[in-house]
């Protein structure tokens, strides 16, 4: 039997072990991320041997706090919801090296040098290719949650973009005001790009697919107009195509500033990635806004039923999901370009759709999953570049792992309709008997 004090001794315990894993996934991440390779020799990589440490511990915590069952239970549903993923990564593997030697490639040194590249040579390349991605991926399973499908992503990447190189020109103020005033002047721009779709949506229905891909495109060609402008007017400049650059007291902080063989263009916009995934988190599972947002993407009569309110629900969802797309186009031009191009290296908003559905629209998954997208990314390049082996082989892997995965969530939905039609039917069989009895 449990005493007073024995219940404050594993209180105590509890929270030392929680504030060890923070600490611990604290400083595994700014490392790992940080990682490069300099002079030939790998540093920082041994952050991610504090990550697991953190994982650790937070297992020790669970087990301290709710015993020896629930930890195993812990364990066996995250590996439930690892595998499939897993087994979607090896068969597209697999397949890509049927591939390469039907197409008369090595696959060994071909996947030697895609993992080397993205997970080691060209590792800050995967990190700045996941920064923009975790953000729109975000956005896109925020809409999920919600019962929507937020395709424009691309187009509120545009206009945050655009706005945080707009104030960023217009407010050279000091960085500690300037940073934060552009992240959440691109951040509500994104969300005004969403407003029409949001309201087309509650009050007369047009499907959200439509609108926000219509208004992607409307974004994209604004941005010339936005680039003449500000820096981009043929007349007088010799880089028509990109606007002036930002003042450096705008730029988001380097790795270099803190970790001093990282390298020089990794920017503290993946910690910000990282920071706005855990906050999503908290507001979907443990919010009231975040349940009534998940009540009305599971079931919009129930959640009608229970009194929330499916229009203001949905149309906060698409708002949210803008203001995260948004903050991409921020990431962008003051953390890693500096300035807006005319192309803004495109497809940022698109990937995020993949990546958000690799995650399951899990917004702390779509971290993992944006790192994965980015060094298939970086690691397809330096394979190119070194074997000669197509870089296409990588976006056959990418689209099999897609395919794989989003596969599982659609068997998943079509076994879970056909099993709610059996009770539909059961139930209604019951009651035609109970009333042939009468």
């Amino acid at each position: 039997m449990s005493t007073p004090q024995t219940k404050d001794t594993r209180h105590l315990l509890s929270q030392a072990l929680l504030a060890g894993t923070i600490l611990l996934a604290v400083a595994g991440t700014v490392l790992w991320l940080g990682a490069t390779v300099s002079g030939g020799e790998t540093v920082y990589f041994w952050g991610i041997w504090l990550i697991v440490a953190a994982g650790g511990v937070y297992l020790l915590r669970v087990f301290v706090d709710k015993g020896h069952a629930e930890l195993v239970s812990l364990v066996r549903r995250s590996a439930r919801q690892m595998i499939v993923p897993l087994l979607g990564v090896a068969a597209a593997i697999v397949l890509g090296g049927i591939l390469m030697i039907a197409t008369g490639y090595d696959p060994f040194t071909a996947y030697q040098a895609l993992f080397f590249g993205g997970l080691v040579r060209n590792w800050h390349i995967s990190v700045l290719n996941a920064a923009p991605l975790i953000f729109t991926a975000l956005s896109v399973a925020f809409a999920f949650k919600a019962g929507l499908f937020n395709i424009g992503a691309e187009g509120q990447y545009y206009m945050g973009a655009m706005a945080a190189t707009w104030i960023s020109l217009r407010f050279a103020l000091p960085g500690i005001v300037s940073i934060p005033v552009a992240f959440v002047f691109a951040g509500l721009l994104g969300a005004a790009w969403a407003i029409v779709p949001a309201f087309l949506k509650v009050r007369t229905g047009a499907h959200e697919v439509i609108t926000t891909m219509m208004l992607a495109h409307t974004a994209r060609y604004l941005s010339p107009i936005f680039i003449r402008a500000n820096g981009g007017d043929p007349a007088n400049s010799t880089h028509p195509y990109v606007t002036t650059e930002i003042p450096e007291v705008t730029w988001l902080p380097r790795f270099q500033e803190f970790l001093p063989q990282a390298n020089y263009r990794v920017h503290t916009g993946i910690l910000i990635a990282v920071a706005v995934a855990i906050v999503i988190h908290y507001l979907l599972y443990h919010t009231a806004v975040g349940f009534e947002i998940r009540a009305v993407g599971e079931n919009r009569d129930a959640a009608r039923a229970q009194g929330i309110s499916v229009g203001k629900n949905i149309f906060r969802a698409l708002l949210i999901a803008g203001f995260l797309a948004g903050l991409a186009g921020f990431n962008q031009v003051n953390g890693l370009d500096h300035r807006l191009f005319e192309n803004l290296q495109a497809g940022y908003g698109w990937n995020g759709i993949s990546v958000a559905l690799l995650a399951g629209g899990n917004p702390i998954g779509v971290v993992f999953t944006g790192l994965l997208w980015g060094a298939l990314d970086a690691g397809g390049q330096f394979m190119a570049r070194t074997t000669q082996t197509p870089s296409a082989i990588v976006e056959i892997v990418k689209g099999t792992i897609l395919f794989l995965v989003v596969a599982r969530y659609i068997y998943t939905a079509i076994g879970n309709w056909r099993r709610r039609k059996a009770r539909e039917r059961h139930i209604k069989a019951e009651l035609a008997a109970a009333d042939e009895g009468a």
